[in-house]
This record gives C-alpha cells, structure tokens and sequence, in this order.
C-alpha cells in the first residue's frame, strides 16, 4: 500500500505540480492552483482535488468519498459508498438522496420525497 501511496505521490510531485507543502503532522500537499493532491503518511489516505472551468472544486479520497462545491451557489455535497454499494449524498442546502445501481430515494430541503425505481418513479410531499 505504501508503494502505491508513494508512487502516486511521485506522479503529482512531478513537474506537474509547482508547489509543495510537508506540515509538521507529516501530510504532503502539491497544487499547481488548478488540481492539488495531498498524502497522508499516518493513515495511508490520498486525496486529490480539481477545480473546473466554471469553478465548481471536486474533491476525491482514495477511500471514495467524494466532495463538491459550488461557489457560485454557497451549495456543497458530500457523498460516501458503503459496504454495500449504497451511495449516500448529502448537502449543505439540506437534501439527502440515497442511491444504488440507478434507482434510489431523495429527500429534499422542502420535505418532498421523491423514489426513482426500477419500473417507475414520482416524488410528493
């Protein structure tokens, strides 16, 4: 594990990231300001982080989980993956979903329920 954690530590540490950070716990970080990575020797956790055009930054773990926010909105959403491949998303704004393999149930700020299942879908309040 630590092989790869290093071996990805040294594909983002190359000339493709200017700038490089140890703090004093350890945990390296390199950002050219556009994508950043960061290791963390501790806990063997790789996170990598993008920014895109429009300037909505999306943050990944090497665990899954996932993070995004929207600047332009003040809207941010983090998603975790059990163990059984149910996605559970939750946002600032107060909405909750819950998803596996295309069907699933979200929960909205307002309190309306909205369920996408195989063979039909509808929300209500």
């Amino acid at each position: 594990m630590r092989v790869l954690l290093t071996m990805a530590f040294m594909l983002f540490a190359s000339n493709v990231f200017a700038d490089c950070v140890t703090n004093r716990f350890g945990k390296t970080v390199c950002s050219n300001g556009q994508s950043a990575v960061a290791v963390n020797p501790n806990t063997g956790t790789v996170a990598t982080a993008q920014k895109s055009p429009s300037g909505v930054t999306t943050a990944q773990t090497n665990t899954g989980a996932k993070a995004a926010y929207n600047p332009h909105t003040g809207n941010a959403a983090v998603q975790q993956t059990n163990q059984n491949g149910v996605k559970t998303t939750q946002t600032t704004a107060g909405g909750q979903a819950k998803t596996k393999n295309g069907v699933g149930v979200a929960t909205g700020p307002n309190g309306t329920t909205c369920a996408k299942g195989v063979y039909n879908q509808g929300c209500k309040k």
